[in-house]
C-alpha cells in the first residue's frame, strides 16, 4: 500500500495521527483501565502530542527549516519535511505519556489518600511533580536521540571531516526532534495537571 497518496505527503501524517490515538487509547486502557485516571492521560497525552507538533510546524514554517539537514533521509524519493514531520509525532509521543500518566496517577493518588485535600493544594503537588519529571524526561529524550548518532559521529570524523561539519551534518534532525519532544513535554504538564483537576473536582461532586 502506498502511504504517499498525494504529493504532499500530508496522507502520512493523517496516517501517523490515527495510529498514535488507536496506540494512546487502547494501551492506556490495557493498562490502567476504564476509569478517570485513565480518560484524563489520554487527554492529555493527544492534546500535548498534537500541540507540540503543531508548535514545531509553525517555527519550521517561520524559519523556513534553516538548519535542518535532511542528507540522512536522502533516500527517500518523497517530501523530506513529511516523513521528519511524521518521525516527530510518533517520537515524541512516549515522553508526553509518560509525563501524562505520571501526572494523573500522582493528582489521583493523593486525592484517593485524603478525600479532603483541597484543590490548591493537588495543583500545587502537580507543579511540583511536573517540575522534577520535566528535567529528567527532556534529558533522556536528547540522550536517546543522541546516541543513535554516534556511529555516523565516529566514521564521519575517522574519514577526516572536521568536527563543526561532522555535527552539522548528523545532529541537525536529532536536536531538532530532541527539541520538539521537550516542548511537548512542557506543553504537557499543565494539560495533565488540569485536565485530571478537572476529573478529580467531577469525581469529589459525586461525593
Amino acid at each position: 500500500m502506498d502511504i504517499y497518496l498525494n504529493s504532499s505527503g500530508s496522507s502520512l501524517l493523517i496516517i501517523c495521527s490515527i495510529s498514535v490515538i488507536l496506540f494512546t487509547v487502547i494501551s492506556l486502557l490495557l493498562v490502567n483501565g476504564f476509569n478517570e485516571k485513565t480518560y484524563a492521560a489520554i487527554i492529555a497525552t493527544l492534546l500535548g502530542t498534537f500541540v507540540s507538533l503543531l508548535i514545531a510546524y509553525l517555527v519550521m514554517w517561520v524559519t523556513k527549516e534553516q538548519g535542518l539537514r535532511y542528507e540522512e533521509i536522502q533516500f527517500i524519493t518523497r517530501p523530506y519535511k513529511m516523513v521528519f514531520m511524521a518521525g516527530l509525532f510518533i517520537g515524541s509521543l512516549g515522553a508526553v505519556m509518560d509525563v501524562a500518566i505520571t501526572l494523573s496517577s500522582s493528582i489521583f493518588g493523593l486525592y484517593e489518600k485524603d478525600h479532603d485535600i483541597s484543590i490548591k493544594a493537588l495543583k500545587k503537588s502537580g507543579l511540583e511533580i511536573g517540575k522534577d519529571i520535566m528535567g529528567t524526561m527532556t534529558n533522556i529524550l536528547f540522550f536517546v536521540y543522541i546516541s543513535g548518532k554516534i556511529p555516523m559521529l565516529i566514521l564521519y570524523l575517522k574519514n577526516a571531516s572536521s568536527l563543526g561539519f561532522t555535527l552539522n551534518m548528523n545532529l541537525s534532525l536529532e536536536l531538532a526532534r530532541a527539541l520538539a519532544g521537550g516542548i511537548g513535554i512542557v506543553i504537557t504538564i499543565p494539560i495533565a495537571l488540569y485536565t485530571t483537576i478537572f476529573f478529580v473536582k467531577r469525581k469529589k461532586a459525586r461525593l
